[in-house]
C-alpha cells in the first residue's frame, strides 16, 4: 500500500489543537507580564492552561511523528522548497519546545503563583530558578514570542501560496473534515 499523502485523523487533531492554542496564547500573553497581581492571577492561570495543553499536544505529536513519519511532499517541489519545508516544521518544534521550557523556568522566577486552571499545575513550585532570574528569562520569552510570531507568518503564507499559486495540496492535506488521499 501507498504512503498516504496527507496526514491521519491524529496528526490533524494534534496540529488544530496546538494551532488554536497557541493563537490564543500568543494573543492573549501580549503584555501579561506588565498586569497588576490580580489581573496576573487569573491570566496566569489561563496561561498556564492553554501552554500545557500545547505542551501535552506537542509531546503526542512529536512522539506520532517519530513513529509514523511525514507525509511525501508533492513531487513537484523543488529541492530548496522540500529542505524550507523540512526546515520550518523541524524549526516550529524546536522553537515551541524552547518556548515551553523557557515558560516553565521563567514560572518559577515569579512572586506570584503561576498555577495552569484546569490542571492545577504550580509551576512556580517548580523552583529551577530563583528570582534573580527574571529579567533574563521575561528577555528570553518575549524573543521567541516573536520568533514563533514570524515563523508562523512564514507557515501560513508558505501553505496559502501552495494552495493559491501553487495549486497543489499541501494545504489541504492538513485541512480538518478531510480525508486522506492515497499515492
Amino acid at each position: 500500500m501507498a504512503k498516504s499523502q496527507s496526514y491521519g485523523r491524529i496528526d490533524k487533531i494534534l496540529h488544530w489543537l496546538i494551532a488554536i492554542n497557541i493563537c490564543a496564547t500568543l494573543f492573549a500573553a501580549f503584555g501579561l507580564s506588565g498586569l497588576d497581581d490580580m489581573s496576573k492571577l487569573k491570566e496566569y492561570g489561563d496561561h498556564g492552561a492553554s501552554v500545557t495543553t500545547i505542551l501535552i499536544c506537542m509531546v503526542l505529536r512529536a512522539l506520532w511523528r517519530l513513529k509514523n513519519g511525514f507525509p511525501p511532499l508533492p513531487g513537484n517541489m523543488s529541492d530548496w522548497q522540500k529542505l524550507a519545508a523540512k526546515a520550518m516544521h523541524l524549526g516550529l518544534y524546536g522553537v515551541i519546545f524552547a518556548q515551553l521550557l523557557v515558560g516553565i523556568t521563567l514560572a518559577s522566577t515569579t512572586k506570584q503563583d503561576f498555577i495552569a486552571s484546569g490542571y492545577g499545575i504550580n509551576y512556580t513550585a517548580f523552583g529551577l530558578l530563583d528570582g534573580s532570574y527574571y529579567e533574563l528569562m521575561i528577555t528570553l520569552h518575549i524573543a521567541l514570542y516573536w520568533v514563533i510570531v514570524a515563523m508562523l507568518v512564514a507557515h501560513i503564507g508558505a501553505a496559502l501560496k501552495h494552495h493559491f499559486i501553487d495549486k497543489d495540496d499541501v494545504l489541504k492535506r492538513m485541512l480538518p473534515f478531510r480525508g486522506q488521499s492515497r499515492s
